[in-house]
């Protein structure tokens, strides 16, 4: 009987392994949800009725299998079965609307409405999460994400042909398993600082115009240390 009932229980902890671990033995992690931006207290104010910043899809030439990475531990492909072409210029949106400016999402040229004064468009040149273990005494799990942004921009001081390039890695761990949820946070992370990198620069370079709330030359709108360098 005692035989019996440690089986069962040896048996139960590696099925709860197998379950927090995503299902070590299949081929595919999934990643869940879409990316967003961190949550801000309180509204953007001031975004009524100013003039538009038009916010185009991004080109991404990817994996048609919606592959973004590998999780090495268990040999598998990460999955994210979303287009980062989308995904970007959704969080620069989100990032301009924060600051105080008007934005609007539309999917190309022929979408861009009227009374927008600027212009952004570009693409996503990289975009990739891989997990594997590390450590040896103490072992974790590392997620780490790489993602990087050609953006294009009109309108304003902007001088014609402007681009920049910005890029950012950010990596999360996590305790012994590699989690859906972990590598999603990597990805988003890095994604989050790309976008926040390349407003920035918009309107560094005259593509928008600085909102009342946040001039130009403040503090907070120093680059991040990981962001990449601007390319003309």
């Amino acid at each position: 009987m005692g035989k019996t009932l440690r089986v069962i229980r040896v048996a139960l902890i590696l099925a709860a392994v197998v379950g927090v671990s995503g299902c070590v033995s299949g081929k595919v992690l999934t990643l869940p949800g879409d990316l967003e931006r961190p949550e801000k207290k309180g509204a953007a104010k001031g975004t009524e009725g100013s003039p538009a910043v038009a916010v185009l899809d991004f080109t991404f030439a990817g994996d048609p299998s919606y592959e973004v990475g590998r999780d090495f531990d268990h040999v598998r492909m990460i999955v994210w079965k979303r287009d980062p072409g989308k995904a970007m210029p959704d969080l620069i949106a989100g990032v301009l609307k924060e600051k105080g400016v008007r934005s609007v999402r539309v999917s190309g040229e022929s979408s861009v409405p009227a009374d927008a004064v600027a212009k952004v468009w570009g693409s996503v040149d990289r975009f990739r999460v891989d997990a594997r273990k590390t450590g040896s005494l103490k072992m974790k799990v590392e997620s780490a994400a790489v993602v990087s942004v050609t953006v294009r921009g009109s309108g304003g001081n902007v001088p014609a042909g402007w681009s920049s390039t910005v890029a950012s890695d950010y990596s999360t761990t996590d305790p012994l398993f590699v989690t859906p949820e972990g590598v999603r946070n990597a990805l988003n992370g890095a994604a989050n600082a790309v976008a926040e990198e390349t407003v920035r620069r918009l309107i560094a370079a005259g593509v928008i115009a600085p909102p009342p709330e946040a001039p130009a030359g403040r503090p907070e709108e120093q680059p991040p240390a990981e962001a990449g360098k601007e390319g003309k």
